[in-house]
């Protein structure tokens, strides 16, 4: 790829870390990294979005397993640890499922301040007595095990980690082995999930193409200095990769094209194998059919001794 032309002004906005990873990635993989575009507010407009059906559909997958999730915990006292915590829509379901009286320390994390100061306004209005603690990580730059280690210093001695509603966080190996590493054998991972449908490609690329979604893709469009226009994106379901993915291409031409979005999309037999691959095993597993989502409950494997 011919050298980067980056928006300087825009650019200042990133890490240090951060602004290393969109050139790397964007000149190596020609894909610009999601995890650069969530520095502005654009995320709480896609939330509020009615025409976002995959959050509706998570949320209700959410709502139907929580009361199972619970009793697979066993009333025990737990740290809730909330990675991708966006608007906090997720948080009252936990906690009342879960009980505010078994939770030791509830961390929300997120990369974007906005989203994080907003959850944290919702989450201390509700629940008073609830210990909060606040991270603002991008945990695919710095990693998880801090996260956890101050969650579990601060709170109780078992952990769950919570990841709901975020196939592009989920997508990347290297952060689903780094809570896989971070996590004790006391502790638990819980997972909501859109998978993959034979015929409903389109019924799960749409929601991707929203307007709101769009503008929040077009903060990272912006930083390598295009121009960014709405017919200029375009997406697939890549049943090989097991992701689906958005791409943008400059000035509407498709040759110049770069990955600014993709997402985990996999069958229950695919996640299963992947999981397992990585170290986790199944504790509990509720899939949806009809709207192609799941809802997942892992522990770690435990080492082999020799």
């Amino acid at each position: 790829m011919a050298q980067l032309k980056l928006d300087k002004k825009l650019c200042k906005r990133l890490t240090r870390e951060q602004l290393a990873v969109l050139k790397e990635s964007v000149r190596k993989r020609r894909e610009i990294p999601v995890r650069v575009v969530y520095t502005q507010e654009y995320w709480d407009d896609i939330a509020k979005d009615s025409s976002y059906a995959l959050a509706s559909r998570e949320l209700a997958a959410l709502k139907k397993s929580i009361p199972h999730v619970a009793k697979a915990l066993a009333g025990r006292k737990v740290n809730v640890v909330h990675m991708g915590v966006g608007n906090g829509i997720e948080v009252p379901i936990l906690v009342k499922a879960i009980k505010e009286r078994n939770i030791g320390t509830y961390s929300i994390v997120d990369v974007n301040r906005t989203m994080l100061d907003i959850s944290e306004k919702k989450v201390r209005k509700q629940f008073p007595s609830l210990r909060v603690l606040r991270f603002n990580r991008d945990m695919e730059t710095y990693g998880v095990r801090e996260v956890f280690a101050r969650t579990r210093k601060a709170g109780a001695k078992s952990s769950l980690a919570v990841l709901i509603a975020n196939g592009v966080l989920f997508s990347n190996d290297g952060f689903v082995k780094g809570i896989g590493k971070s996590m004790g054998k006391d502790d638990f991972f819980l997972l909501s999930l859109e998978l993959y449908k034979p015929g409903k490609d389109q019924e799960i690329i749409d929601p991707y193409l929203i307007p709101t979604v769009l503008d929040l893709l077009a903060n990272g469009v912006r930083l390598l200095g295009y121009e960014s226009r709405h017919e200029y994106y375009d997406g697939e379901v890549d049943k090989k990769d097991q992701l689906l993915k958005i791409y943008f291409n400059p000035g509407g031409d498709k040759s110049r094209r770069l990955l600014a979005l993709k997402s985990y999309k996999p069958t229950v037999a695919q996640l299963n194998k992947r999981m397992a691959k990585l170290g986790f095993r199944t504790l509990l597993l509720r899939e949806f059919k009809a709207i192609h989502t799941c809802v997942a409950l892992y522990r770690k494997k435990p080492e082999k001794k020799y």
